[in-house]
């Protein structure tokens, strides 16, 4: 899922080599985070959070077809 998560977010932003995607695990909880330019950030985000609200669709059908049923946190930091 990671990898998608960059294949999605590589899609929409302008300063690609700046994107980074990390998985971590803690608790028994899984969590992503998405790390852009300040730049970037609008374009992840997009208007009214409609662009971050798909991608976190995705990623859910995606965890449930992988029989995760819990919900996968995605956070967005800048550098």
């Amino acid at each position: 899922m990671k990898e998608l998560l960059f294949f999605l977010s590589s899609l929409i932003i302008d300063e690609k080599d700046k994107l980074e995607v990390k998985e971590i695990e803690a608790n028994y909880t899984k969590k992503f985070l998405i790390k852009v330019s300040k730049n970037d950030i609008k374009n992840i985000i997009g208007r009214e959070g409609k662009t971050i609200k798909t991608i976190r669709n995705i990623i859910s059908m995606a965890s449930i077809a992988k029989g995760i049923k819990k919900k996968i946190p995605i956070e967005i930091i800048d550098e």
